[in-house]
């Protein structure tokens, strides 16, 4: 399919503002373009609580913004959420209007973390925030009005990658026990050498492009070798059983396509129940854009998800050994 008419002009506002590639300027310069996504993300809607807290990392305290939208009948899940940024930019604020959107479609109590950010720091420092935040976070459900029986781990792009590296933790450390993952364009296998057609078929002319995947991660791994590791390139691990169950969008027109969708059939091979929905025409960016038909159908989506996987009582998973 051709790119969705709201993405081709998307694409045309930026060449209008002539914004440079991603790998071709700075770290601190990358990270002012990325937060000036935020001009495009419109009104941020009103919810019905917001908490700025702390929780402990390996390194010391990490950001959390808390979202609450208006009480609904019966428990709340808690949605821990990782923003994206290729590892070396994004925050809060940059993901702040679509997570809003994003609790009062779902109903569910979303934590939005600050983790720490290459090159300052490589992996696997991220992802050891990301996990410790997970735990952190669950422990803390019951204060956020949210119920910890009902933990989800989400995140977008980079971010997408720190949420399954936490998953794969939690299997590997015996917790916590996370009930779902959401994963949106996720990274999940190194961009050297990438064997998927979408890297190929989406190099350039789409915002997020091979050349720039490359760069992030060249700047988050202190080491090539390290890009094998299965918490950097979770699509690597060997063994994917006792994984949560995930929902996994992608979108057409990125690079990073061909990879998710194929971690949705490992999981699935693994016996983990697992659902990918492509956004035909979309860029890698879309959920960061919350006025999108594709950024609107996803929040549908992922609430739709969570009221299934939810709406009815569950016995226990077994917890990770």
């Amino acid at each position: 399919m051709s790119l969705h008419p709201e993405a081709a002009a998307f694409l045309d506002r930026l060449e209008e503002q002539r914004m440079p590639p991603l790998d071709q300027v700075g770290v601190p310069t990358a990270r002012e373009l990325m937060n000036g996504l935020r001009q495009a993300q419109g009104p941020a809607e009103p919810v019905e609580a917001i908490t700025e807290t702390c929780v402990p990392g390996p390194a010391g305290l990490l950001p959390v913004r808390v979202y609450r939208p208006a009480r609904r009948p019966g428990p709340r899940p808690l949605l821990v959420f990782f923003h994206g940024g290729g590892w070396i930019a994004g925050d809060v604020e940059l993901v702040d209007k679509p997570l809003r959107s994003l609790a009062n479609a779902s109903g569910a109590v979303v934590a939005s973390v600050e983790y720490r950010r290459a090159p300052e720091t490589r992996f696997p420092g991220p992802t050891e925030d990301a996990h410790a935040a997970v735990g952190a976070l669950a422990a803390r459900a019951e204060e956020f009005g949210a119920d910890a029986g009902r933990l989800v781990v989400a995140g977008e792009s980079a971010g997408g990658n720190l949420a399954a590296a936490a998953c794969l933790m939690a299997k590997d450390r015996g917790g916590p026990q996370i009930d779902l993952q959401i994963l949106i364009c996720p990274v999940l296998a190194p961009a050297e050498n990438s064997p998927f057609d979408s890297y190929r078929q989406y190099a350039s002319g789409y915002l997020n492009t091979r050349t720039a995947m490359l760069h992030f991660w060249d700047l988050y791994l202190p080491s090539p070798g390290k890009a094998a590791h299965p918490y950097a390139s979770p699509l690597l691990a060997t063994d994917h059983k006792g994984l949560p169950p995930a929902l996994i969008l992608t979108a057409e027109c990125d690079p990073l396509r061909d990879e998710a969708e194929e971690y949705g059939r490992r999981l699935q091979a693994d016996g983990v129940p697992a659902a990918v929905r492509r956004h035909d025409g979309a860029l890698h960016v879309f959920f960061l854009l919350p006025g999108l038909t594709a950024a609107r159908h996803a929040r549908d989506h992922i609430a739709h998800t969570l009221r299934g996987h939810f709406g009815t009582p569950r016995p226990p998973r077994p917890r990770a050994r």
